[in-house]
């Protein structure tokens, strides 16, 4: 059960880092609605927006003039919150690897235990801030996707949520997933060495009482 359990573990890890790093670089976390334009799929990401012409059949995509223009707030929280999780992330997996009891590194029960430990607490970081970021982002969304449907402009392209949004919702859940799963893996670990100890004092105990014994 403990194998099984840590491999999930490192499959959840894995599916969350993978996801946000790619949430960071893919281009749609805003997706025109399907009542909007027909021609054309067009994307909003972090860093750029993006057209697919349904006809022509080309990609093309346009960078932000400059990283450093006037930006609204949630996009820029939105980016240093999803880039923080993208680098912490990494460093959590490896965390998670080393405190594997099958790795052949660091094969000390103490030094699993304390790599599990800080791979829960960074997963937990990597969850809390996508999350944050996610959230604020969609409420952002939400309410631009309400002006522009009250416009009622024929052909005005309204954006609702897109792919890349919710590649960081599954990475979101699936630190949070790992973060979990690892403090049981830990918990489970130092409860036999507690027990161990009491056995061990116990025998002790029982020992003195014999030789207390024997001597009377």
């Amino acid at each position: 059960m403990g194998s099984e359990l840590n491999l999930f573990s490192i499959l959840c890890g894995a599916f969350a880092m993978a996801s946000t790093i790619a949430s960071l670089w893919t281009d749609c976390w805003q997706i025109n609605s399907k009542g909007s334009v027909v021609l054309s799929t067009r994307c909003r990401g972090l860093w750029r927006e993006c057209v697919w012409d349904k006809f022509v059949k080309i990609w093309t995509c346009d960078v932000y003039s400059s990283y450093l223009n006037p930006h609204p707030v949630t996009i820029i929280v939105t980016r240093a919150l999803i880039i923080t999780s993208s680098i912490v992330g990494p460093v959590a997996f490896i965390c998670l690897l080393l405190g594997f009891k099958y790795f052949i590194c660091c094969q000390e029960l103490f030094s699993k235990q304390q790599f599990l430990a800080l791979s829960a607490g960074l997963y937990f970081l990597v969850g809390i801030s996508s999350s944050a970021g996610i959230i604020r982002y969609c409420i952002y969304v939400y309410y631009v996707h309400q002006y522009e449907v009250s416009l009622k402009i024929p052909g005005f392209p309204s954006f609702e949520y897109g792919y890349s949004l919710w590649m960081a919702v599954g990475g979101s859940l699936g630190a949070i997933t790992t973060a979990v799963l690892s403090c049981y893996q830990v918990l489970r670990k130092q409860k036999p060495r507690t027990d161990v100890i009491k056995e061990l004092n116990a025998s002790k105990y029982s020992g003195g009482l014999e030789a207390v014994k024997t001597y009377v």
